[in-house]
């Protein structure tokens, strides 16, 4: 099967928390811990952050974290030049100033906030917005395995767990070329939030399963997404899922669903197809060659399916029809396998003039020995002696010239049936040739001298009759 190429899975708007945008009470600084002198630089801060002059914002809370240089830890924290709110706003003003960039200053302000993200929760570990922030900044640095972590934190701490953040987790675990732990993120998702799984989220689960070549655990995920997704996608599942049943060698189960793809969606050409291989898969000829042509009044067959079709008519002793395919298939390409098959077919028809007219088109472009017989046989059914005589001759040589002998075939028998043809056109000398070169090969030593016997007989009989 084709594997599934998971595109690439955006973290579609990913939550940051808002506080940030919000002009932060007093009240709001008690609530979080916040110094006088912390609070007050917040404030500072805010004001500008709202009046959009977010550099000078930026600029206020540097300077205020850059008061702990040279400080012991209790003055650092008295102050609250080390707070992990300060932190955090730092990082929220730095992504802003980051969303309104581009190039070289982009990555500057995007390493910074991450930065400051990183002593926020390093601060301050129960802190979720910093954490959700943090794998932020950590996914679109490239830097997925962190962010898994992060987006972990972040559901860990958050006082309403959300399963998105589960869900974001195993995305960027998956990302980090890890979908074992990907997987196992996403057991927990399900584990803990039953019904809060997508049918999106659920499409991503197959793809970390097929990364992992789970392809039967994938396979209840496939059946609900073929039932329930939208009729844009849900062809995709459909044939994904068929294809799985097949490939996983579940023929029964490729039967039934197939049957069921071809009852339902009727004018659906690769349904017909499929089922086509399914059935030529378990050597149910007839009905796989039923559900080709289903397909080939749907939609064009390739060379590829017409000489297919063709086959099958022909192994199901249906020549003409057989003859009819091979036609439409050669007419794009030629070549002397087929143009032997569509002689051999034309024969079984009845339709021996037609079929010599196409192994001459053969022979025009190559001496071919498979075509030379088929023409040669021809010939001496239809009782044209002196041309299958000749085809006979050219057949001979031609495999000596390509010592194509083999123990079962050997120039002998075709010097055999050389000799034959001459002889019913009654060029006895050149019959008589024929079978003495036949005589050399044990195989047809014994048919060829008892027609060398006849052919003196014939001889000496003739003689008789004019003395």
């Amino acid at each position: 099967m084709k594997q599934i190429r998971l595109k690439h899975i955006r973290l579609k708007q990913i939550l940051i928390l808002l506080v940030f945008l919000v002009i932060p009470s007093l009240s709001m600084a008690e609530e979080e811990h916040l110094p006088l002198a912390a609070g007050i630089c917040v404030n500072k801060a805010q004001l500008l952050f709202q009046n959009g002059e977010i550099p000078k914002a930026v600029d206020v809370l540097e300077k205020f974290t850059a008061k702990q240089a040279g400080l012991d830890k209790q003055q650092i924290q008295k102050k609250g030049y080390a707070h992990y709110y300060i932190y955090f706003l730092l990082g929220n003003y730095y992504l802003t100033l980051a969303q309104e960039t581009e190039g070289k200053q982009n990555k500057i302000f995007s390493r910074n906030a991450m930065t400051n993200f990183q002593k926020a929760v390093l601060q301050n570990p129960t802190f979720c917005a910093a954490w959700l922030n943090l794998a932020k900044t950590r996914y679109e640095a490239g830097l997925f395995a962190q962010a898994a972590k992060a987006f972990e934190k972040g559901y860990q701490t958050s006082e309403t767990q959300k399963p998105v953040h589960l869900y974001y987790a195993a995305v960027c675990n998956f990302h980090a070329n890890d979908p074992a732990t990907a997987l196992t993120v996403f057991n927990r998702l399900i584990k803990l939030h039953p019904d809060k799984v997508t049918l999106a989220w659920k499409e991503t689960l197959v793809h970390i399963l097929f990364a992992l070549e789970r392809y039967r655990d994938a396979l209840p995920w496939l059946e609900q997404l073929a039932s329930n997704s939208k009729k844009e996608k849900q062809k995709k599942w459909q044939e994904i899922l068929l294809h799985q049943y097949m490939s996983l060698n579940m023929n029964k189960k490729a039967l039934e669903y197939a049957d069921f793809l071809t009852r339902t969606d009727t004018l659906e050409p690769k349904w017909w197809k499929a089922l086509s291989h399914i059935h030529l898969g378990n050597n149910q000829f007839k009905q796989g060659l039923s559900a080709l042509v289903i397909y080939g009044y749907l939609t064009p067959m390739t060379r590829k399916e017409l000489l297919l079709a063709a086959d099958l008519y022909l192994s199901l002793d249906v020549p003409a029809k057989a003859a009819s395919f091979y036609t439409a298939a050669l007419k794009e390409k030629q070549d002397q396998k087929n143009i032997a098959k569509i002689s051999r077919a034309f024969t079984m028809a009845y339709d021996q003039d037609k079929a010599l007219e196409w192994i001459d088109k053969g022979l025009s472009a190559c001496q071919d020995i498979k075509l030379l017989r088929i023409k040669a046989q021809i010939l001496y059914n239809k009782k044209e002696y002196a041309k299958a005589a000749d085809a006979y001759e050219t057949l001979a040589k031609k495999m000596l010239e390509q010592k194509t002998a083999s123990k079962n075939d050997t120039p002998g028998q075709v010097w055999l049936m050389l000799g034959y043809c001459a002889m019913n056109d009654h060029q006895l000398t050149r019959s008589q040739k024929a079978f003495l070169k036949a005589s050399r090969y044990k195989k047809q030593q014994k048919s060829a001298q008892k027609a060398i016997a006849l052919i003196k007989a014939m001889q000496t009989k003739k003689n008789c009759q004019v003395m």
